[in-house]
């Protein structure tokens, strides 16, 4: 870069540079929208968006030959929890969803109140669900690596 002249401030001399600034225009997709962005950039700062246009929607490229989606492997079904009289309130559900990381919680096994049964992985978050009263497991109803939705049974409390 190029010293173009002087500038004085009171007793403080500073020499003057031409910064040459470089526009660039981008195609973006908002919401299924397209727009047009200039953005402009002098040497050693930051863009500055100048324009934004929208442009005519194109239609969608069609397929040449036809897609051939392989067929998704059977579900397997897993048991269903028991239902006893009485049990509402023993079945202890997933307050969220996600994939189980650890499972503490065993047939027979006692835990007091604030215990860690198991842990759900919800958005790489990992949330210890915890005994809300002393108990002992009757049943467990998931294992690991298992996907749970909200509300879904995973042990019973006797």
């Amino acid at each position: 870069m190029a010293t173009d002249g002087a500038i004085s401030v009171g007793q403080d001399e500073r020499s003057l540079r031409t910064a040459t600034a470089q526009t660039r225009v981008f195609r973006i997709t908002v919401n299924g929208k397209v727009f047009e962005v200039g953005v402009e950039q002098a040497a050693d700062t930051q863009p500055v968006v100048q324009s934004v246009s929208p442009v005519a929607a194109t239609p969608a490229p069609v397929a040449q030959r036809p897609v051939v989606v392989p067929p998704s492997p059977p579900a397997v079904p897993r048991p269903a929890p028991s239902a006893r009289a009485g049990d509402a309130p023993n079945l202890m559900k997933s307050p969220l969803p996600g994939k189980i990381l650890k499972v503490f919680a065993a047939p027979g096994k006692a835990f007091k109140r604030g215990d860690t049964l198991l842990t759900i992985e919800a958005m790489k978050m990992e949330n210890e669900i915890l005994a809300p009263r002393d108990c002992v497991v009757g049943e467990v109803h998931v294992e690991v690596n298992q996907s749970v939705k909200t509300g879904e049974p995973l042990l019973r409390m006797e």
